[in-house]
């Protein structure tokens, strides 16, 4: 993983700069992946995921183009039809994200009729943890995540 707040630093910065942003999107690696990618230093960041409404991802970080640490999330919307607003919600909670916890978003987050909410057990060496989003006291929203330093 190399320098600690190094990694903390461009992690963060990968995630505001990636799918959050609503950056362009890279060539699939899989079929039908949504892959978003970042660099900067020796580090290269790579999130993909496949599917919508149910979906499954992973985040990985290169150093030197060895891999040294990695993400797994599910995530399903759990209504029939999302709240208008719901996506412009989910990636300004996500570019939320901060050095102390540079998981997903912040522990807790609110805008209008949404509130995000994060929670994780660990480290960036080794976490577990979940997120949900609820419209107007409802929960729309769960992902699940797990990871940490790869060898």
């Amino acid at each position: 993983m190399g320098d600690l707040s190094k990694f903390k630093d461009f992690i963060v910065e990968a995630k505001k700069n990636t799918y959050a942003s609503g950056a362009k999107k890279e060539k699939s690696s899989r079929p039908n992946s949504k892959d978003y990618a970042y660099k900067k230093y020796n580090y290269y960041y790579l999130d993909s995921h496949v599917g919508d409404k149910e979906f499954i991802g992973e985040e990985l970080v290169w150093l030197s183009e060895k891999v040294c640490w990695g993400m797994n999330y599910k995530g399903q919307v759990l209504v029939n039809e999302t709240p208008s607003g719901f996506n412009k919600f989910l990636k300004k909670a996500l570019k939320n994200v901060s050095e102390d916890s540079p998981f997903r978003g912040p522990k807790y987050f609110e805008d209008e009729d949404f509130i995000y909410e994060c929670k994780w057990d660990g480290d960036l060496s080794l976490f577990n943890g979940v997120e949900s989003i609820s419209h107007k006291g409802n929960e729309v929203f769960r992902l699940y995540f797990h990871g940490g330093n790869l060898k």
